[in-house]
């Protein structure tokens, strides 16, 4: 970042926080570059960009000046619509299926998960685990971004 648009930056920070309220004149050019330790016209370029950014305006021979404060659209008024409880006409199938999920003769599809004790997830596992242990690189790292190589050619085929 350059120096004109730290300052920039730095007075744009002040304004936004109040330090230069609204149609006060900002410090002059020169006492600027004293203050800060840069060039008159590393001054000028970031007044220049403050000015493009509107957050400031020039005015001549007296210097520049915070510009007004841009009207903010009205926040629309909120609604708090009334809360009414849901009533739930069919109680007794909602217990029957709350109740089946402790039957183990159900399988629970609506778990959003497998039962991991299920007998036919044995070679699941078993292939889970020879991978692991031979390719243990491969199942830490990302592949491409188009997808593995493998996969792809297998699918196109």
């Amino acid at each position: 970042m350059t120096r004109y648009q730290h300052l920039a930056n730095l007075l744009a920070e002040r304004i936004e926080q109040g330090l230069y309220r609204h149609g006060e004149k900002l410090p002059s050019v020169r006492s600027l570059s004293q203050e800060h330790g840069v060039s008159i016209s590393t001054v000028q370029q970031a007044y220049q960009t403050l000015e493009q950014r509107q957050l400031i305006t020039p005015q001549p021979r007296s210097g520049y000046f915070v510009a007004p404060q841009k009207a903010q659209p009205p926040v629309p008024p909120m609604s708090r619509p009334v809360q009414r409880p849901v009533e739930i006409t069919q109680w007794d199938q909602v217990l029957n299926m709350l109740d089946a999920r402790n039957d183990k003769s159900i399988i629970p599809f609506g778990g959003g998960s497998p039962d991991v004790t299920q007998p036919s997830l044995k070679p699941l596992w078993r292939e889970m685990s020879r991978v692991i242990q031979h390719n243990i690189v491969d199942v830490l790292s990302y592949d491409e971004l188009a997808g593995r190589r493998e996969l792809r050619e297998q699918i196109a085929a």
